[in-house]
């Protein structure tokens, strides 16, 4: 996995390893595992699949919906399973209302399992029923509607699929759901009024606001029997998609478009089984595409928040399966999700989805601050205080640490001594996850640093402290070293603790954990100033910092920190006379100018800066180094031009000119343009504007063309 992985580094090999091992358990172990998912601690912020909760739930409204008469319809006379051959019979006749007693009477026995094997052994019934509804069901919505109810009661037992499969009912229905989404649409066109508006009149109507007139009456008629249809055909069609195959080809013929449509309707199970359907889809990227391109986000966030409890947490449940793409959390916030999800945080039925849906939209940088203007950080720092053990709320912390990144809200988490309730609480409880949040806090900007200045010692004693584990560690180093505070007393922290000492037994390989030597690199930069070069030069640490830079030299975050911490220990004499003196590191410097990692050429490109404003010698020798390092291959070519004589020595070539810092080598009238301003892709703090005014003719960087310049020149 290693070799093949560009993205693990291969010090990770035992880590892997670990992570393989315990795969391997959680394998011997599924059922304990599946047992452990359904409690708390388990909980992983993941996408919600259609799970047993879900099938009870629509069970309880397919009662509703399907076994229970509606209001308008007319009572039907008691089905008897020795008539069944009389209701057969009239299956055959032209009558349409005697097929629709029949099919009534059918579909009252089917709903009782009891009954479904002697049912079955009847081989031409379902052939028949499946006939009827293909060549009569467009002319009766009754007739199709009983027998859409027959199938589905098969469809809720597994082993009945194929039956229903031999009969094509699953493209039948998908063919009958189209037809009705067309009929109410030209209904609603015709009419001007849509299938929602007449269910908010009838509504209207039971509170007495208003009475319907015969033409609404009749509407609404038309509109609870087209419901309870749907239903039936949507329920179907997700009882047979358990198999995937059967999934796909209902994806095929737009299931996830109708499906969407019905979001506009009223009925409640129709809509709880409507989400719930999409819910099931949404668990693959392909689906979620399509239902932003539909509208579906704007159309759920209309649910947020509704009185029915059970559909609003499958609209929350299939929000945050769509929050997973960043079109359709964009879409979220531009209908106002935001506020409205936050205040179903105060509710702690739906505080751990809300919260891993808000985490998602958090993820985002540029609607972060718009969480500033809500109650939600108030509710996630009474829940950091409050909440015994952080592990259990996944979602809590991860929403936390992605606000925390914004100023606005780390102000917010801080100010009216909010940090020192935040301090008191991780040092009670050294709870790592709390400590993250503390630390993702202090990266901030040094109004919200200096709010630490009185918690530094406490904070190193907690480092220090014998039984402190490693998670624990990592987190308060961490805190440490993002608390760079110019004014503070370093210089007796570090007397007063031992601390270079301290960190100095950690600051080679293979001693701790690359997370806790990452950090100790930081601190070390973070402790240097000009009281502690001394002491940071006595404890060893610049030669171990060198030394790791050697050993990490594949690690492009190690490189990275590494290289800024030795641009700020560049900045004191003592550190800078034994990195300079006593070490290489200047040519491990440059040789990182050409480096494939932007901010590593820029950060060895600042760090010899301060070697060659501070010391004219290795000024010079710097620019002879830069020159030659960058134009290695042009060089070449014009030795290889000149026949293969020596271009003349370039430190002589450019002693005339060591007066201008602006001008590196050249003869009189033929300047090369100082490094520092020539090439941004290098990190060398390249100005266009400077570059124009020594070459008006070259508006962009050109290699190619700047040689042949010279050339010419020559």
């Amino acid at each position: 996995i290693v070799d093949k992985c560009k993205l693990i580094h291969s010090s990770k090999v035992d880590h892997v390893e670990s992570l393989l091992d315990d795969l391997r358990q959680q394998c011997l172990e599924a059922e304990a595992i599946k047992a452990a998912e359904n409690s708390k601690k388990e909980r992983k912020m993941r996408r919600n699949d259609f799970g047993a909760a879900d099938k009870a739930q629509l069970q309880g409204s397919s009662r509703m919906m399907i076994d229970k008469p509606m209001e308008q319809a007319v009572a039907v006379e008691p089905a008897y399973i020795e008539e069944l051959d009389d209701y057969m019979e009239k299956l055959y006749e032209d009558s349409v209302d005697a097929k629709v007693t029949a099919t009534a009477k059918i579909s009252q026995l089917f709903r009782n399992a009891d009954y479904l094997e002697e049912l079955l052994s009847h081989d031409a019934l379902l052939g028949a029923l499946a006939r009827v509804l293909r060549e009569d069901g467009k002319r009766s919505i009754d007739l199709t509607s009983n027998i859409l109810t027959v199938f589905f009661s098969l469809s809720n037992f597994s082993q009945f699929h194929p039956l229903i499969m031999e009969q094509q009912i699953g493209a039948l229905t998908m063919d009958i759901i189209d037809l009705e989404v067309k009929r109410a649409e030209h209904r609603a066109q015709e009419e001007g009024i849509s299938p929602g508006a007449v269910a908010q009149r009838a509504m209207e109507a039971r509170m007495g606001k208003v009475v319907l007139s015969d033409r609404e009456r009749k509407m609404l008629g038309l509109v609870q029997k087209q419901d309870r249809l749907l239903y039936a055909a949507f329920y179907l069609l997700l009882n047979l998609a358990e198999d995937v195959s059967v999934e796909r080809k209902m994806k095929k013929k737009n299931v996830t478009v109708y499906l969407v449509k019905m979001l506009d309707r009223a009925n409640v199970e129709l809509l709880i089984l409507a989400v719930t359907f999409l819910k099931k889809l949404s668990i693959y990227r392909e689906n979620t595409g399509k239902m932003a391109a539909c509208g579906a986000v704007e159309k759920l966030v209309r649910f947020v928040p509704v009185r029915n409890d059970v559909l609003l947490m499958a609209v929350i449940r299939l929000l945050h399966n769509l929050s997973f793409e960043v079109t359709c959390r964009d879409a979220m916030v531009e209908a106002g999700l935001i506020p409205k999800a936050v205040e179903l945080m105060r509710d702690a039925r739906f505080q751990p989805v809300v919260m891993g849906l808000l985490y998602h939209v958090s993820m985002e940088d540029k609607y972060k601050s718009m969480f500033t203007y809500t109650d939600a950080l108030p509710m996630v720092l009474e829940m950091l205080l409050s909440v015994d053990d952080l592990r259990t709320t996944p979602e809590l912390i991860a929403l936390a640490v992605n606000l925390t990144q914004n100023h606005r809200n780390a102000v917010v988490l801080t100010d009216g001594g909010n940090l020192d309730l935040l301090m008191r609480r991780a040092f009670q409880t050294c709870d790592e996850l709390l400590w993250k949040v503390l630390r993702n806090i202090s990266q901030q900007e040094m109004d919200i640093k200096r709010k630490f200045r009185s918690y530094m010692e406490q904070m190193v004693e907690l480092l220090k402290a014998p039984n402190i584990n490693s998670d624990l560690f990592v987190e308060v180093l961490g805190t440490l070293a993002n608390l760079y505070i110019p004014e503070f007393n370093f210089e007796h922290l570090v007397a007063k603790h031992d601390l270079l000492t301290f960190i100095s037994a950690f600051a080679q390989p293979g001693v701790v954990e690359d997370d806790i030597l990452l950090e100790i690199v930081i601190f070390a930069g973070t402790l240097c100033n000009e009281g502690t070069a001394a002491k940071v030069v006595e404890s060893g640490l610049v030669t171990k910092l060198y030394h790791l830079m050697s050993d990490k030299k594949d690690d492009d975050e190690f490189v990275l920190q590494i290289a800024y911490t030795f641009h700020k220990l560049l900045m004191y004499e003592p550190t800078k006379a034994e990195l300079l003196n006593g070490t290489s590191v200047v040519f491990y410097l440059v040789e990182l100018l050409s480096d494939t990692n932007k901010e590593v050429r820029k950060t060895a490109s600042k760090a010899l800066d301060v070697i060659q404003d501070t010391s004219e010698e290795w000024a010079v020798k710097l620019r002879t180094i830069k020159f030659e390092t960058y134009n290695r291959e042009w060089l070449e070519l014009v030795d290889q031009m000149s026949g293969g004589g020596q271009v003349a020595d370039f430190q002589e070539y450019g002693q005339e000119y060591d007066h201008d810092a602006d001008v590196d080598f050249g003869t009189r009238g033929r300047q090369v343009v100082d490094f520092d301003e020539y090439n941004a892709e290098a990190g060398w703090g390249y100005d266009q504007e400077d570059v124009n005014r020594y070459e008006p003719g070259m508006h962009s960087y050109d290699e190619e063309a700047m040689m042949q310049q010279y050339m010419y020149q020559q």
